[in-house]
């Protein structure tokens, strides 16, 4: 698509923007341009974008989703150049989350000076040494040590690429291209498990490093966002990106100077204690971080951990050795689903929806084991009661807290704190991913695997009502709008 700066006139006054002449568009000369859903081509500039920075949400996938796979092949392959005790797979697949922490500190800071796509490109470095260090590892230190990288370089793709997808979006698909992260974040996991069943470990690492090198290309192209670029006094580049992004039927001119006017009212320099301090910014940064605790203490990583298991006791129903597989393609296809109706159906419905049938899979996965103990002589013929609970506990888990507080944390926060808050939320979502995982063996020595199951259910309920007493609905809403929610304007 090619820019006509002669089509912006700027006087000494307010900038003057044309941009539709007849039934045309002087930014795309299009001559099938419709004011009305985005009918122009500019409009798919800004899907084109998002789908360029989710490329990054796949890379991202295939570093998550590496671990079980890769750690298979190690322990049984007997060519594998490296072979991990029980307790070193365990920090293996960990390891990651604490890198993740680390990634969410410096990301924040780092998205609000060079921006967004700059961080997104720089953070490459980070991706490919990981991938580098594990394909041509020696030992399990090397491995562990490139799993912390992969890790900062997915913190900072937690912290950044919601963010982004966000900031270019209209509000009409907002919830569509923010949630789709984890969308892709989840074909990203699926890929690395197809690819895992067929090539060694280090094979699968590389596919992974080219992933990740792929999503830089792509994006290396791609704009950065109209907020960020309002947010360094740059008025008028902000109105050009935004008109290339949004399309000629969104008043480019009149959004920015509205973000604008708003964005003048902030103080400047480095956000204060005093500010953080304010409901606009307090208030969404504690939601955030209380959505990511609801989201990993639900247990959705531990079932998924325990999935084997699970396919064990059911594999009349469905081949072990296709489990993976299969929950990867029942975890996309319900997240898919989930970010194309988040638009129409609202956050706090699928929330609450998620979390409702969550609470059930979860309760009943407990009284299955619970029964077994009891009497495993006539627990056969309910033997599919753990794989129908898992799988309704996954597309559950996908459709509602799987994205959406990936998605709420951007929205809610305003441009000044987002990445302060976002950086907040991931460095919390990486601690409580790191302690569900890692106490969930002692969870089931110390009280049962029924009893585990069913505080997850428990967990699961109290997140309902949080969600429907607290959490603001912000479909549809200017991300300006959605900020005076939190101080009752």
């Amino acid at each position: 698509m090619v820019f006509h700066k002669d089509s912006y006139v700027v006087n000494k006054g307010p900038i003057q923007l044309q941009n539709v002449v007849g039934d045309s568009c002087t930014v795309c000369v299009s001559e099938d341009f419709e004011n009305k859903d985005g009918g122009c081509v500019c409009m798919r500039k800004m899907y084109v974008a998002a789908l360029a920075s989710l490329i990054m949400a796949v890379a991202m996938g295939f570093a998550t989703g590496w671990s079980a796979p890769a750690t298979y092949d190690m322990t049984t392959n007997l060519d594998s150049p490296v072979n991990p005790s029980e307790t070193e797979v365990a920090w293996i697949g960990s390891t990651i989350a604490l890198g993740a922490m680390a990634g969410g500190i410096f990301s924040g800071p780092l998205a609000d000076k060079i921006g967004r796509k700059d961080i997104l490109i720089f953070n490459i470095v980070p991706f490919l040494t990981g991938w580098l260090l594990i394909s041509f590892a020696k030992s399990v230190t090397w491995i562990i040590t490139g799993r912390l990288f992969c890790g900062i370089a997915c913190g900072v793709i937690s912290v950044t690429v919601p963010m982004y997808c966000v900031e270019i979006a209209t509000p009409e698909v907002r919830g569509l291209l923010g949630s789709s992260y984890q969308g892709f974040l989840v074909i990203g996991s699926f890929l690395s498990a197809i690819f895992g069943s067929y090539v060694s470990w280090i094979h699968l690492s590389l596919i992974s490093a080219l992933c990740a090198t792929i999503g830089l290309i792509c994006f290396s192209t791609m704009p950065e966002t109209p907020r960020w670029l309002l947010a360094k006094d740059r008025l008028y580049d902000a109105i050009i990106v935004m008109q290339n992004l949004q399309g000629p039927y969104v008043n480019a001119e009149e959004e920015c100077k509205i973000i604008y006017k708003d964005l003048g009212n902030q103080p400047k320099g480095s956000l204060t204690l005093k500010e953080f301090k304010h409901p606009t910014v307090f208030k969404p940064a504690l939601l955030s971080v209380a959505l990511m605790f609801f989201q990993q203490f639900s247990g959705a990583n531990s079932i998924l951990y325990y999935s084997s298991s699970i396919f064990e006791v059911s594999k009349e129903f469905l081949d072990p050795k296709n489990s993976t597989i299969v929950l990867g393609a029942v975890q996309v296809v319900a997240t898919l689903m989930g970010n194309l109706v988040v638009d129409k159906a609202g956050r706090k419905l699928l929330l609450i929806l998620s979390g409702s049938i969550m609470a059930i899979s979860s309760g009943a996965l407990g009284a299955y084991y619970y029964v077994s103990n009891e009497n495993s002589l006539g627990i056969e013929k309910y033997n599919w009661v753990p794989l129908t609970s898992l799988i309704i506990f996954v597309i559950a888990f996908s459709i509602g807290y799987g994205s959406i507080p990936w998605l709420l944390v951007p929205e809610m926060v305003p441009v000044r704190a987002r990445s302060i808050v976002s950086g907040i939320a991931t460095i919390a979502n990486g601690l409580f991913a790191f302690s569900v995982t890692k106490s969930f063996s002692d969870l089931r020595t110390a009280i049962g695997t029924h009893f585990t199951f069913w505080s997850y259910s428990i967990i699961c309920i109290l997140g309902v009502f949080f969600t429907g007493f607290l959490v603001p609905e912000t479909k549809g809403k200017k991300l300006e709008d959605i900020s005076k929610v939190f101080t009752g304007s």
